[in-house]
């Protein structure tokens, strides 16, 4: 059995949940495709997804073209909120079909989407969507995809009357349509041959594209439109050909090598029950197996499969063998999105991804329980690695990391809707974070002038690699405190870097325990978790840190006309550019802007340009910020101003 994943993807509103409806009605799955209309689509399963008309998780569904061949098919957010969701459902797919529209044609998403998809030289099949509606010009968009996405594409059809009823479809002969002259940009034999005007068959053309399109250098065409069905079964045809499958490496079958896949998507049911879906890349996951664990941190574990599903259709069924190549569905299991299941293989592909880099506190609306919130937030954080909730103990404030507007609205209809609370939220705050820039060092002992505390602690800080994180060493003796101080001293270094000192977060740090001491029996942890914040900040103050802002990769396509009040606001923004790529009567730009700002070239590039501008931003990381500092409030009491910290601490001061 020959077994494919693949994704659909899209700008919003292009098509692609409707796309995936007729694709499992035409695969016999379903009896009538749904309707995002009507509210009754597979995919969208989430009431939510169904009153918006937009994909807001990933949802995998499977079905068979013929009898030889499954596709596993993840109908993936095309919001540029749910980056997430997109970028790890694409760590798991042999192949996508990108949707666009025939009406509105490439738009910012689609360029951000493409553009991943190029730089993973993922196998993609282009559907030009809605050739029946009116406003449809296959010809102008198919221009708009070979000057804003690639231009090595093989048009599948010819394309009459669109933009009405009358629209007709047909298929287009390898020869006529001219697929030579894209082939040959990647093949130096045909190359030569269309050079020398060698006449080559319609068969070999097809082969050569199969083999490009696999390996991501060219992109077929097709054409049609998802409500009415058409042009989908040629698109369904065409998979088995363009799409690779979970193919063994040397002699060996994938099924028969060491188990290896990954924790793609964690949801809960209503019920509570919690489902992981794990594509495997090599091996069988087998019910009533002890299988290892790997989690994002690296830890190791074993975990014995309970209960174990499969894709058949539109629902999951018990199954006691998942094999190579297809997606299990494991429930009632303590798995996380990311988590690797039996061995890393090369298979598994990572993937870059930024935090969110908004903040927001979350309020609850006469809430009766004050912790039902908090259990709302946190069973979501399963679903969604990258919500990034924290409750803070002190201030009792609950606080979330998003990516825009749009993700808090969701997010509050979800909590409203699954468990009976309303909430609101506080106006956004863009987050920086800060790194050490030298090395620093100070430690406080017992008895000593000044430490009130029963406790001896030194530290040394230094920058770390970047990405790193925070990194934790010994230069003490692991038995020279109770387990207990130690890890007191460790999750209070942890908190305490939660605010540098700028008042952001501090990472890329590398934290050495250098001195340690204690008097039995008075010392407690209640000492170090006291005198921690006051070593550690003042070796950080020592180091100096530099804040960071983040920013975002943007690209932007504006009228010639029109650059120089382009580049002259981006600059009063203070994002940076590449030199302009002009071609024709546009220009092609790539830029970096502070995200602090980016909603205000969000807004003005219509102005900007007369309504002819395109932009698409992505998030893209950290920057330097070359001004003066920006200061972040402080949550936690402040342990650069001893007086005031160690008042406070006595409760002498309010």
């Amino acid at each position: 059995m020959k077994i494919i994943n693949i994704g659909v993807l899209a700008h919003v509103d292009a098509g692609k949940t409707t796309l995936t409806e007729q694709i499992l009605y035409q695969s016999g799955v379903k009896s009538r495709a749904g309707s995002v209309d009507r509210g009754d689509t597979t995919t969208d399963s989430l009431d939510i997804e169904r009153r918006r008309g937009i994909t807001v998780k990933s949802a995998a569904v499977s079905f068979w073209v013929g009898d030889k061949l499954k596709v596993n098919v993840i109908d993936t957010p095309g919001h540029a909120d749910f980056i997430s969701e997109v970028e790890h459902s694409l760590s798991v797919l042999d192949g996508v079909i990108l949707v666009i529209s025939a009406v509105e044609g490439v738009q910012a998403q689609t360029r951000v989407l493409m553009q991943t998809l190029k730089q993973l030289g993922m196998p993609t099949l282009l559907f030009m969507n809605k050739i029946d509606r009116m406003g449809a010009d296959y010809a102008k968009v198919r221009n708009m995809i070979r000057s804003l996405l690639d231009e090595h594409i093989c048009e599948m059809n010819i394309v009459e009357n669109e933009g009405c009823e009358e629209v007709r479809l047909q298929e287009a002969d390898p020869v006529s349509a001219r697929w030579l002259e894209t082939l040959a940009a990647h093949d130096d034999e045909l190359l030569r041959l269309y050079a020398e005007d060698v006449p080559l068959t319609s068969e070999r053309l097809r082969k050569e594209l199969i083999q490009q399109t696999k390996d991501g250098k060219a992109f077929p065409l097709f054409a049609g439109s998802a409500a009415k069905g058409m042009g989908v079964k040629q698109l369904l045809d065409c998979l088995g050909d363009f799409i690779p499958s979970n193919a063994a490496t040397g002699s060996k079958p994938a099924e028969d090598r060491p188990l290896s896949g990954i924790v793609f998507k964690v949801v809960k049911d209503r019920a509570g029950e919690r489902a992981a879906f794990i594509r495997l890349f090599a091996g069988q996951l087998r019910l009533r197996d002890e299988v290892q664990v790997i989690s994002r941190n690296g830890s190791a574990r074993m975990l014995k499969v309970k209960q174990l599903q499969s894709l058949q259709g539109d629902k999951r069924t018990a199954a006691g063998l998942v094999s190579a190549g297809d997606i299990a569905v494991m429930t009632s299991a303590e798995l996380f999105v990311g988590d690797v299941i039996g061995v890393r293989s090369g298979r598994i592909r990572d993937f870059a991804f930024h935090k969110p880099p908004i903040q927001v506190n979350v309020l609850a609306e006469h809430a009766q329980d004050p912790t039902a919130l908090s259990q709302a937030l946190s069973a979501l954080t399963i679903e969604d690695p990258f919500l990034e909730y924290q409750h803070d103990q002190n201030t009792q404030e609950h606080t979330i990391r998003v990516f825009g507007k749009v993700q808090q609205e969701v997010l509050a209809e979800t909590i409203w809707e699954e468990y009976g609370i309303h909430v609101s939220f506080s106006p956004p705050r863009v987050m920086c974070i800060e790194k050490p820039v030298a090395c620093g060092k100070s430690a406080e002992f017992i008895g000593e002038a000044g430490n009130p505390f029963w406790a001896t602690v030194g530290f040394r800080v230094e920058p770390g690699p970047a990405g790193s994180g925070l990194t934790y060493n010994l230069e003490v003796e692991l038995g020279s405190l109770p387990l207990s101080f130690q890890k007191a001293i460790q999750e209070t270094v942890a908190e305490t870097l939660n605010e540098g000192l700028y008042g952001w977060p501090v990472t890329d740090i590398t934290v050495t325990l250098t001195h340690t001491g204690y008097a039995s029996p008075v010392s407690t942890a209640k000492d170090f978790r006291r005198l921690v914040p006051l070593v550690l900040m003042d070796a950080l103050s020592r180091a100096g840190t530099v804040v960071y802002e983040p920013v975002g990769s943007a690209r932007m396509i504006v009228p010639e006309t029109s650059l120089s009040k382009v580049l002259s606001r981006l600059a009063q923004l203070e994002g940076t550019f590449q030199e302009p790529d002009f071609q024709g009567k546009v220009a092609h730009l790539n830029a970096e802007i502070p995200v602090r700002t980016a909603d205000a070239l969000k807004a003005e590039l219509n102005s900007l340009t007369n309504g002819e501008g395109m932009l698409s931003i992505k998030p893209d990381g950290y920057a330097k910020v070359w001004s003066a500092f920006p200061e972040n409030e402080r949550r936690q009491l402040n342990p650069l101003n001893r007086g005031e910290y160690l008042l406070r601490l006595n409760k002498i001061m309010e």
